[in-house]
């Protein structure tokens, strides 16, 4: 039987999106309703905090120490049972967050559900040279997850998901960067927590340039994969 009162809560993390941070929020009205709409900002120094004031939903500034930070900052503050996560570039679409939401309210065993790029496509995981480097060392490692614990995910690094809240307070997430998405999925596995991909479609950024530094993050998830297998 489906769970259909869970609570849930639209979580948006930004930095120095002022230009796209004000419309889309907007758009997420018509799926969560401002109450339930939280922003955690990575001390931007654009007009982006004024901007989320001004639409007068929650805001919290993050530690300054990466997105795996923000995240678990979110995971600790904010109390409802499902959390989306969002990123505030353009690039994840409001109109899939009732995908994401789906599969909890007709199975309540659902404890993570990731939108995969590579069920509905993806405008940014490949082109230039960096976004290459992005596309192959997602590939890679969800091959060796799918390998070491039998499953048949597909994009282990999406940040676009949505999580129950027991259930990532019960894994002790420790990742400061952007390797958490990795270690979410590696540490649900390990304790047999049920995961969920659903196709969502990437669309490329429409302002600025991507925070991931691909070079810069290899290593931490290349050692983050060494801790977690074990």
């Amino acid at each position: 039987m489906g769970n259909k009162k869970l609570t849930t809560a639209l979580v948006l993390f930004a930095k120095d999106e002022g230009k796209s941070i004000g419309p889309l929020i907007d758009e997420a009205y018509s799926y969560i309703n401002k109450g339930d709409i939280f922003v955690i900002d990575g001390h931007s120094v654009d007009n982006t905090a004024s901007i989320v004031r001004e639409k007068g939903v929650g805001l919290f500034l993050d530690e300054k120490k990466g997105k795996g930070n923000a995240i678990q900052l979110a995971i600790n503050s904010i109390e409802r049972d499902v959390l989306i996560f969002m990123d505030t570039d353009g690039s994840h679409r409001p109109q899939e967050i009732p995908l994401l939401l789906e599969p909890f309210l007709v199975d309540e065993s659902v404890d993570m559900v990731i939108g995969s790029r590579f069920k509905g496509g993806s405008e940014e995981l490949s082109g230039s040279f960096q976004e290459n480097i992005r596309f192959l060392g997602n590939v890679l490692g969800t091959f060796i997850v799918n390998l070491i614990w039998k499953v048949k995910l597909t994009d282990i690094q999406n940040g676009f998901r949505a999580v129950k809240r027991d259930t990532m307070r019960e894994i002790s997430l420790t990742e400061g960067s952007f390797a958490i998405e990795q270690e979410m999925v590696m540490k649900c596995l390990k304790k047999k927590k049920k995961i969920i991909e659903v196709p969502s479609l990437e669309l490329r950024r429409k302002y600025n340039d991507s925070h991931i530094a691909p070079f810069e993050m290899l290593p931490k998830y290349i050692w983050g994969f060494i801790k977690n297998i074990f």
